[in-house]
């Protein structure tokens, strides 16, 4: 836990604190309850808490939600929140070597989210036990507040811990990674619902009803997150293919996508939209397969009629990309990432705000890799006079709020920025007066 920030760490030890409240003030309440029934749901919740599935942000997800969500309905959440406490020991974070810092977290935030759950079932008038189906319908929407209860506090304590551990946006992480699943956590609280009516009514062995939803339901988000993974081979696949033809691109579309994502991040952006950047900035340059490879290795100067060629790959790539359903929404910025902001620019002669946000962030991030990067006809530049270069560009090849946050994620400093804008705006005067 010693290379992990100061923030990260308070966070951390403020949630072993309020599970261990949780757990002293559940074990003194003394509730009256079948403990053998309990061991066997924390059983059951070990069993389903041990078999996670990774989510991108490097968060994971299971389907002990709704053997949770049942004991509750059953038990209360004083009964339930002691029985979190066995995924602590969750086989699969002991398979992947988890630290423990993150698998005793991960116990607490059950222990938190199910006893603010069981309560706030309560307290909105929910029935605890054998009675509970009797309540019907007016047990609906205890079951619909609580089920929502636990959806945002076990999601948005996540998302916090990722993004203190990583430096991420506390809100795109949980956009990201588990805005999607609203409707999934919906669907095991139902079926918490029905295992806990059929529990009450048939006792432990009318579990093997269940086992098929549960294992069809980690199924669905594992294919889901399967999915995710052949998108990103096959972005992969296609970066590839362009740099076995061109070689001065081995790297730049990597670098161009980690450009692309810290200026994202420093703009705000969602976690969606990030998305979408990263798989055009990876595959902004595709549309070159379609050139010659003695146009492209040309060691001197282009020719008009070369030239032209060149400034064909926008339009090609967008066409290569276009017809595959993901990879759809990257069109505009692979079409659009050799535009200028006044116009100057290619393949389509835009200017100003028609350019796409994705495009004008990708132009700054491909400009400055082109910048930093030897090339057959020229050596790289430093790192501080391709920064000089974008500043001076601004405002006419580079849109200024982009060049400036990124500029932030380079560090350079303030003064230096000041002192920069002060000699474009000198050199536009001069330019004007002459």
């Amino acid at each position: 836990m010693k290379s992990i920030s100061t923030r990260a760490k308070l966070f951390f030890y403020s949630a072993y604190l309020a599970a261990f409240a949780v757990l002293v003030f559940s074990l003194l309440a003394k509730p009256k309850l079948p403990w053998m029934e309990v061991a066997f749901f924390a059983l059951l919740i070990f069993v389903a808490d041990s078999f996670a599935i990774q989510l991108p942000k490097k968060a994971f997800i299971t389907v002990s939600f709704a053997i949770i969500f049942a004991a509750i309905i059953l038990f209360g959440p004083l009964a339930t929140a002691i029985a979190c406490t066995i995924t602590v020991f969750n086989v699969s974070d002991i398979r992947r070597k988890i630290p423990w810092y993150k698998t005793l977290f991960s116990a607490c935030n059950y222990i938190i989210s199910a006893f603010i759950t069981g309560h706030t079932y309560i307290l909105t008038g929910g029935v605890v036990g054998n009675a509970a189906s009797s309540a019907f319908p007016y047990i609906i929407i205890p079951l619909v507040l609580s089920c929502a209860a636990f959806f945002i506090i076990n999601t948005a304590l996540i998302a916090l811990a990722v993004a203190l551990l990583y430096g991420e946006s506390a809100i795109n992480t949980w956009r990201y990674d588990f805005q999607w699943l609203t409707p999934n956590y919906f669907a095991l609280g139902i079926l918490g619902f029905i295992l806990a009516q059929i529990y009450a009514s048939s006792g432990p062995i009318s579990i093997i009803l269940l086992i098929i939803p549960l294992l069809i339901a980690r199924q669905t988000f594992s294919v889901y997150m399967k999915l995710r993974g052949a998108y990103i081979d096959t972005v992969s696949a296609l970066v590839q293919a362009l740099e076995a033809k061109d070689p001065y691109t081995r790297g730049h579309s990597e670098r161009v996508a980690e450009y692309a994502e810290a200026i994202a991040k420093e703009l705000k952006l969602p976690a969606e939209k990030s998305e979408i950047l990263r798989y055009a900035a990876l595959l902004h340059d595709i549309g070159k397969v379609g050139i010659a490879r003695k146009v492209l290795n040309k060691p001197g100067r282009l020719t008009n009629e070369e030239y032209r060629k060149i400034q064909a790959h926008p339009r090609i790539g967008a066409q290569i990309i276009g017809d595959i359903d993901f990879l759809k929404e990257a069109v505009p910025a692979v079409y659009c990432h050799h535009e200028h902001l006044n116009g100057a620019g290619y393949a389509q002669g835009l200017s100003g705000d028609d350019i796409p946000l994705l495009a004008r962030i990708m132009t700054v991030a491909d400009s400055f890799d082109a910048m930093t990067s030897t090339r057959s006809y020229r050596p790289a530049m430093s790192v501080e006079d391709a920064a000089k270069e974008l500043i001076a560009c601004s405002g006419r090849q580079f849109d200024p709020k982009v060049v400036k946050a990124f500029i932030k994620t380079l560090n350079i400093s303030l003064e230096n920025n000041e002192r920069l804008e002060e000699e474009k705006q000198l050199r536009i005067a001069i330019e004007e007066t002459v």
